[in-house]
């Protein structure tokens, strides 16, 4: 059973289900509810739980002091994007990204820019995230009237970065930038030209993307692949020497010792690459 414990706005309630606080979200939700009411759960889009640690209790704090119109535009943007990702985006979106938006139409009406520095480096390696927080100024601006300056899209990308994997935003923002540097010792180690817009160096691109959050929250782990190891070695050193500066990068950066099997995807893109096809 699902009890009502406050209205936070015409769209969000707390409420208390098996001992535990709750957030629920729903268009029009919060409307009329009353303290000890019963909640039929197919009106609920999003659940948030639990409310118990300093940050839960900080998110919850921001249904007081901002607008319920901010927390619509963002469920309308994670709508939006969700079809865009595999895995469901971590919920806590649905709070950070609120919370940014409305800072941002607040500096906006003030007339107040920031520069994001890895503008570059997200329109050229997360172009979908960036995609999407384009879409997303021009909803914000729509609604709230404003026009927010193009940098936005990439502050967005930020949080949808941080949403779609293991990363907090400290380690997304170093994510970018790693991405870029093995983006670079390839192109330099390749010497060629690269075609940036063909199926394999978008396919390398994603790699990266997954290969720098495994380094960046610990989790590289190694599997079994000697033999194609070796099979790589003997066919494609090129490729294979390219790996091992990355491996050496990575050493001596994060004090992490690369492990064959990671080396081995690694190089697998890389000839790829190498060979200029697709």
């Amino acid at each position: 059973m699902i009890t009502v414990k406050k209205s936070l706005n015409n769209s969000m309630l707390l409420v208390e289900h098996e001992q535990q606080e709750m957030v629920l979200f729903g268009k029009g939700l919060g409307f009329n509810a009353q303290p000890g009411m019963q909640i039929d759960i197919a009106h609920v889009e999003k659940v948030f739980i639990p409310i118990q640690d300093l940050k839960s209790r900080h998110f919850l704090s921001l249904t007081t002091t901002i607008p319920a119109a901010f927390f619509d535009v963002t469920h309308d943007i994670i709508r939006l994007a969700q079809p865009a990702y595999d895995k469901k985006l971590n919920p806590v979106l649905f709070f950070t990204l609120t919370e940014h938006l409305f800072f941002a139409v607040e500096r906006c009406q003030k007339n107040e820019h920031f520069v994001n520095k890895l503008s570059w480096e997200i329109k050229r390696y997360y172009q979908k995230e960036y995609d999407i927080g384009q879409q997303a100024i021009a909803l914000v601006d729509s609604r709230f009237g404003v026009s927010l300056p193009a940098d936005e899209a990439v502050n967005i990308a930020f949080h949808l970065i941080n949403a779609s994997g293991d990363t907090d935003t400290t380690t997304a923002h170093q994510q970018v930038e790693l991405v870029n540097r093995i983006a670079e010792i390839v192109r330099y180690k390749l010497n060629k030209s690269i075609d940036t817009h063909s199926v394999n160096y978008m396919r390398f691109i994603t790699h990266l993307r997954y290969f720098a959050e495994r380094i960046l929250t610990g989790k590289i782990t190694a599997s079994d692949t000697e033999d194609f190891y070796q099979e790589l070695l003997r066919h494609r050193p090129a490729a294979m020497a390219v790996s091992w500066a990355i491996r050496d990068y990575v050493q001596e950066k994060y004090h992490i010792s690369l492990p064959k099997d990671e080396l081995t995807w690694l190089s697998l893109h890389i000839s790829r690459l190498e060979d200029g096809t697709g």
